[in-house]
């Protein structure tokens, strides 16, 4: 950590986002300083969003830092959910940002999440100035977090992000990679939906690109400017994993009906349903094209 080269600290780097973030961010000749919760080789652990501590050591000389750190995909105690995601998601942030303004950071970047919109599904496009309603602890404790940061006397970006892919990417997206390598048919074919979605790569380039920009906007909704449907995602998937295509159409009422005689009505919203978004202009195009991401996904799953 020299004058010559100031480092930006990375939290969560050691998560499915974090190491892609550092990873672009040394590919293009930064100094990624990573924070994380376990001991891993060339990370910095001990960072825990219930406890940070002093963070003075590691944030003092940095020119930015990017919180990715969140609480997420984990089961919940509804008693007690909204308590937790304030602590860890609203709370936690806040303590970051207050030590980043102390130690003189220039540049905060916060991951945010389409949930501040409280948005399941939709018939329209959603621009950036939507009303935020969140109907999740997670989107709710998010936009508290993004009402704080946007006060801060530093210079700001909260990066709205929907639903992100990749290798190895947790929940839905592993969810549909187990279907599409087994070897049952799926009621997948022409689905007609569409929802805004993310490769990983692209968020960790966007994310490089908001910090090297003289100017972005303060809040931006990001997407990978081209939305994905049902349908294209499990062929690509199962061609991608070697498997025969086998989907079929199969009646959405049925479809809808079965998934909430489980209590599983999301899984319906998720496959079937459409939720798109307006990607905000700052002057950025995503580098890797839905095909090429999709490639990837599978390939090293």
């Amino acid at each position: 950590m020299t004058e010559k080269q100031p480092h930006i600290v990375v939290t969560g780097a050691s998560g499915f986002i974090g190491t892609h973030v550092m990873q672009a961010l040394a590919q293009a000749g930064e100094y990624p300083v990573g924070l994380c919760r376990k001991p891993t080789k060339g990370l910095v652990h001990g960072f825990d969003l219930e406890n940070l501590g002093d963070l003075s050591k590691v944030l003092t000389g940095a020119k930015a830092v990017v919180h990715c750190a969140a609480r997420v995909h984990r089961k919940e105690d509804p008693k007690t959910a909204l308590e937790d995601h304030r602590r860890t998601n609203r709370d936690a942030t806040v303590d970051l940002l207050r030590q980043a303004e102390a130690a003189g950071v220039e540049h905060f970047v916060f991951l945010s999440t389409i949930a501040v919109y409280g948005l399941d599904k939709a018939d329209a496009v959603i621009p950036l100035d939507h009303p935020t309603d969140p109907n999740t602890p997670y989107g709710q404790a998010k936009l508290e977090a993004e009402e704080i940061i946007a006060q801060s006397p530093i210079k700001t970006t909260i990066l709205r992000v929907p639903l992100v892919y990749g290798p190895n990417a947790p929940g839905f997206w592993r969810r549909l990679l187990k279907l599409c390598n087994s070897r049952y048919p799926l009621p997948f074919d022409f689905v007609g939906n569409r929802r805004s979605m993310m490769a990983v790569q692209n968020l960790a380039d966007l994310i490089r690109h908001c910090i090297a920009a003289p100017s972005t906007p303060d809040v931006i909704l990001a997407t990978d400017h081209e939305d994905l449907g049902t349908t294209r995602i499990a062929t690509a998937m199962r061609h991608g994993l070697g498997r025969p295509r086998r989907l079929f159409t199969a009646p959405k009422p049925l479809i809808k009906l079965a998934a909430h005689a489980v209590r599983r009505p999301y899984l319906y919203e998720q496959y079937f349903d459409s939720l798109q978004f307006e990607p905000t202009n700052c002057d950025w195009t995503p580098p890797l094209s839905v095909d090429d991401a999709l490639a990837l996904s599978v390939h090293k799953a």
